[in-house]
């Protein structure tokens, strides 16, 4: 669960928000050939949404949803490998390492050795861009116009001029909008990582 310490409201120009994945109701893939968790989607896209990022459950073979026009980022949320089988070849997720691919593609998921879960981001290429980076150790980051925070192990602490004494647990997060103060990220967990997701607007 995420605990925060201390933390000053946000400007009327910008929002925060924080999340535990696990808490976040599951809803069917748009193909319903499995199960996700929305953890944040373009909140200024109305019926034609500019991104999405989820939270899949991964539990047996399966055939991905297409989105025409959409770009994707898959990483495990876990220890293991997910292989995914394309036209184009295979691709392989592994702990740390995104795999991207585009939404027309067809892809299949091998049956994983054991359930699994994923972090899928997923935006729409004439509108927005997004960048995931996979942390290990303590660090700063400059936040996108859209940023995301996500624990996938151990526990990290969050500092900005906005953020005092903010912790993370495992797939636990923060969700930022129109932030532009930088972010220390510390942990002391051997083993520990995060997955930074950046996401900004194109084309304008």
């Amino acid at each position: 669960m995420t605990t925060t310490h201390r933390a000053v409201e946000p400007s009327a120009d910008s929002t925060l928000h924080f999340f535990d994945c696990l808490a976040l109701a599951p809803e069917p893939w748009a193909n319903g050939a499995g199960e996700t968790r929305t953890i944040a989607r373009d909140p200024d896209s109305g019926s034609e949404s500019g991104w999405r990022v989820s939270l899949a459950s991964l539990t047996g073979a399966a055939r991905f949803s297409q989105f025409a026009g959409f770009d994707r980022i898959l990483l495990p949320a876990g220890e293991d490998t997910v292989e995914l089988h394309t036209q184009d070849g295979q691709l392989v997720a592994r702990r740390g390492q995104p795999v991207q691919f585009p939404g027309e593609l067809h892809v299949w998921l091998a049956a994983p050795t054991r359930p699994t879960q994923v972090v899928n981001v997923m935006t729409r290429r004439t509108s927005h861009r997004a960048t995931l980076s996979v942390v290990s150790h303590s660090a700063r980051i400059a936040p996108a116009s859209t940023q995301l925070l996500i624990a996938l192990s151990g526990k990290w602490s969050l500092q900005s001029a906005l953020l005092h004494d903010v912790s993370l647990a495992p797939l636990c997060g923060i969700w930022l909008e129109g932030h532009d103060e930088s972010l220390d990220l510390q942990t002391q967990e051997p083993g520990a990582l995060l997955a930074s997701i950046a996401i900004e607007a194109v084309g304008l």
